[in-house]
């Protein structure tokens, strides 16, 4: 039970970390959580938390939550005027939906509350966690951009003040060596929170971002600002 399998976690310390924990901590030679370790599971967990307990579409979706910063603020460094972004759904974007080409250059924007809150960029595509997309909005913040690829794996980058500084697969199941975050935000656990939820939850760690509710960041029928991108950051 309290034997190390990958790095320092035991079967017994995972279970500690769950609504088991009561079954296992009297347990002969138990290994409790530091409370480093336990903070971090905590504040993880409110994340998750944060993205409800529905199920979520995630296939497709490109999403990046950007720290501090206002959707005005976002749009201007989108190379937009506010003025010209007003809050609409899908039905009434300024595209069409069903041509793809035609998406990838418009993406939404719309904030999420928390301390620090901020906004989120969102596209039925990659756009969102493209280098200068993220490049664009975060001279003097953070941002972490996921795509949720349809043809498998869920990829994420971080950029910070103006540079992107990591890029990554996420969401796997944790090899060793692999950061102690993929252990808080539960990538080994599948089941007790909705599909998605621990990456999105992840990524607003990576951005700093201390959100109250996503759900509406990853609502893909809900109203956002939609902003044309222009020729620089398009593909």
């Amino acid at each position: 039970m309290w034997t190390p399998q990958l790095d320092l976690w035991s079967p017994g310390r995972l279970l500690l970390t769950t609504p088991l924990a009561s079954l296992v901590a009297q347990l002969p030679d138990a290994q409790p959580l530091s409370a480093d370790e336990a903070a971090a599971f905590r504040m993880a967990d409110e994340l998750i938390a944060a993205f409800g307990d529905q199920e979520m579409w995630t296939e497709g979706l490109g999403i990046a939550f950007v720290q501090g910063l206002d959707e005005d603020e976002v749009i201007r460094r989108l190379g937009a005027d506010p003025a010209e972004c007003p809050r609409t759904n899908r039905e009434h974007a300024p595209f069409d939906p069903m041509d793809f080409e035609e998406s990838l250059r418009h993406v939404g924007v719309t904030s999420v509350p928390g301390s620090p809150g901020g906004c989120v960029i969102t596209q039925d595509g990659y756009m969102p966690s493209d280098n200068d997309v993220l490049k664009a909005v975060t001279p003097g913040t953070c941002a972490y951009g996921i795509y949720y690829n349809p043809k498998g794996g869920t990829f994420g980058s971080l950029a910070r003040d103006g540079e992107t500084v990591a890029h990554e697969e996420i969401g796997l199941s944790p090899f060793e060596g692999d950061p102690p975050a993929f252990w808080h935000f539960r990538f080994w656990q599948s089941g007790a929170f909705p599909y998605g939820a621990d990456t999105l939850a992840y990524a607003c760690a990576q951005a700093g971002l201390r959100i109250t509710d996503g759900r509406s960041a990853v609502n893909r029928q809900g109203p956002v600002r939609w902003v044309r991108l222009p020729g620089r950051l398009r593909r």
